[in-house]
């Protein structure tokens, strides 16, 4: 992991944990502050076209179709699997309820973060063989409310092996494939990514949103509109962007 994603992640972090305990007496004068950095970015990913076509070719929705020729809209979920707000249970709902789209997941796994790195190497070689033994293995890893305990990442793995009856050979060459495409995302989020889970919308930037399966194709249709130059649809997103890191109920 490179020396900027760490410090960004880290200025982050510490910046969620000055504003999250403010909740919903936050004074004024942070949320403006809050807000002009929110529309800031806002404007930055405005200012670049969005190709996911291009920058996500080769990659698969959750629900196994290959982006490569996908007709619809394509959603990005940057996503650590030690982040306990990065729950996969949402967003397959809304991959179920919404076959016109395709939901991504993309990787930010980090030092910091124990063994993430190997929990987003063991998704995405699972990915390709069995659906339900990723999204089982996603689950099961996860850390949970401090009630819940997450699973053992060897223990998880090993239950998915078993259960998908996928060979140790096999595997191992499903690991090279995944390593190559966390590793695409890791460069790709430096400089972008600073929370999970943040999601991507027609190329705007959703840090620390968190939406509900019904909640995510109401600001998608929001982020279109935000795309083709609506004022009105641009002060909404920055207010839900900045809910997210004010860590307010977003819709």
């Amino acid at each position: 992991m490179t020396t900027p994603l760490r410090i960004s992640q880290i200025a982050m972090f510490f910046l969620l944990a000055i504003i999250n305990p403010l909740h919903a007496e936050t004074p004024m004068s942070d949320r403006i502050a809050v807000q002009a950095g929110v529309k800031t970015e806002i404007a930055k990913d405005l200012s670049q076209p969005y190709r996911p076509l291009e920058t996500l070719s080769g990659r698969t929705c959750l629900d196994g179709r290959p982006v490569d020729g996908f007709q619809g809209d394509i959603a990005e979920l940057w996503s650590n699997l030690e982040c306990p707000y990065c729950g996969i249970q949402e967003p397959l709902q809304a991959q179920r309820d919404n076959p016109a789209l395709c939901i991504v997941v993309r990787h930010i796994p980090t030092d910091n973060y124990g063994e993430s790195l190997k929990k987003a190497l063991a998704y995405e070689a699972l990915h390709g063989f069995s659906l339900n033994a990723a999204h089982r293995f996603w689950d099961a890893v996860l850390p949970k409310t401090t009630l819940g305990i997450p699973v053992p990442y060897e223990s998880a793995l090993q239950t998915a092996l078993q259960e998908a009856a996928i060979a140790p050979e096999a595997f191992a060459d499903a690991l090279q494939a995944a390593a190559s495409l966390v590793s695409a995302d890791i460069i790709a989020a430096q400089s972008r990514i600073t929370s999970t889970p943040t999601w991507i919308l027609e190329g705007i930037r959703f840090p620390a949103c968190d939406f509900t399966a019904a909640e995510l194709p109401t600001v998608l249709e929001l982020a279109k509109k935000v795309r083709s130059g609506d004022t009105d649809a641009q002060k909404r997103v920055a207010e839900i962007i900045t809910r997210g890191l004010l860590n307010e109920s977003l819709l």
